[in-house]
């Protein structure tokens, strides 16, 4: 699915979630959020701190790949999210 919108992307972590049978409340204890960020998560509010939004999509297994439209990603583009959540965590823990 192309996700062109925060909508598009509340949805598809809606759906995610639906498919593996989990509630809010669980998806919200294995991302290590609230429940009512999950809520405005999937509501699609604008406002989300993205390390939270990919440590969700981590958590419900949903893989991120950025390209040009119309292409797919070069494998050397792919990024982990492990680092991404790494280096974010260990920028706050300096702070």
């Amino acid at each position: 699915m192309n996700i062109v919108s925060v909508n598009d992307l509340a949805a598809s972590i809606r759906q995610a979630r639906k498919k593996l049978g989990w509630t809010q409340a669980e998806l919200a204890e294995r991302s290590g959020v609230s429940r009512d960020w999950i809520i405005g998560l999937e509501k699609g509010k604008p406002s989300l701190e993205l390390g939270l939004v990919l440590r969700t999509l981590k958590a419900l297994d949903l893989p991120l790949s950025i390209g040009r439209q119309g292409q797919s990603a070069p494998s050397d583009d792919v990024i982990n999210l492990d680092d991404v959540l790494n280096t974010n965590t260990e920028g706050d823990e300096q702070n």
